[in-house]
């Protein structure tokens, strides 16, 4: 019985079968890129689609040209476990929200969005307010809430249910039930740290799960441009577990990346709509 949410990766090169076994923790095979991007057009089609009634963010346009770049490059919704490389069988993006209570309190929660291929900008926005809707109030308790409440209601039990967990991860015979409900079983997760006045990070993957990919949002800025002139620039904090694509593919990825967000009506096509490129061999 192979595990539910990927398929094992077949037909590749021995050296990239080789190296998880190399280096087989994600904080060994974890490289760090910036991505400076140009936000001017972005602020006014964004600006233009809120005059229409359409609430969207720069959060939802990242994830959506992450989610275009997947289908153009598949390898980058791949993850490793136990050693061996796996090509995930959907897509998704885990995120935290911020609670604060009537006594200025601050409660984290975090949750997954799934992502379709017809999707674009307008559709994954709306995603991403819905579940924001449903998770906002500080009384709120989600599935995963309440999942952790349970592991962490007897005492001497969690480190056990945890391990477990972990085990049964690592065998690939995790219940679906469970993947479904962790953040960290998933294509990207994402911080907006601009939205707590932070600059961006290089942050850590997490060991535990299957996140790959690792996106921070850092507070946009004011540079010059040409002549007297100004522009709004946004940094990207990007990690990635390097094992699961070549240094072409990532090099390609983060400038079609960047593209996309500097050529905003790109993200109001859809990912059936993209072509995909491959790079599976090629070298840098």
């Amino acid at each position: 019985m192979g595990r539910s949410d990927g398929t094992p990766v077949k037909n590749i090169p021995a050296i990239d079968r080789l190296i998880p076994h190399i280096m087989d923790k994600r904080y060994d095979a974890t490289n760090f890129i910036k991505v400076e991007f140009d936000m001017t057009n972005l602020h006014q089609f964004l600006r233009e689609l809120r005059t229409q009634g359409h609430k969207v963010g720069t959060m939802d346009a990242v994830i959506t040209a992450f989610a275009l770049l997947i289908q153009k490059a598949p390898q980058l919704n791949r993850f490793i476990a136990n050693k061996k490389i796996y090509q995930r069988n959907h897509l998704c993006v885990s995120f935290v929200i911020l609670k604060r209570t009537e006594d200025d309190e601050v409660l984290e929660t975090a949750v997954k969005v799934d992502i379709e291929p017809n999707d674009n900008l307008l559709s994954i926005s709306q995603k991403i307010r819905d579940i924001i809707k449903e998770n906002e109030q500080p009384q709120t308790r989600n599935a995963l809430d309440r999942f952790i409440d349970k592991i962490m209601s007897a005492p001497l039990i969690p480190g056990f249910l945890v391990w477990m967990i972990k085990f049964l991860d690592r065998r690939g015979i995790l219940p679906k039930s469970i993947i479904k409900l962790s953040p960290f079983h998933t294509s990207m997760f994402i911080s907006n740290l601009a939205s707590i006045q932070m600059n961006y990070v290089y942050h850590h993957l997490y060991e535990f799960g299957t996140t790959s990919l690792f996106i921070t949002l850092g507070m946009p800025r004011r540079v010059s441009g040409r002549g007297e002139s100004t522009k709004r620039v946004m940094t990207l904090g990007i990690s990635l577990d390097e094992r699961i694509g070549t240094g072409a593919i990532w090099a390609k990825a983060m400038f079609d990346f960047k593209k996309s967000l500097e050529n905003p009506t790109l993200l109001m096509g859809t990912a059936e709509g993209q072509e995909a490129d491959n790079l599976e061999h090629t070298a840098l």
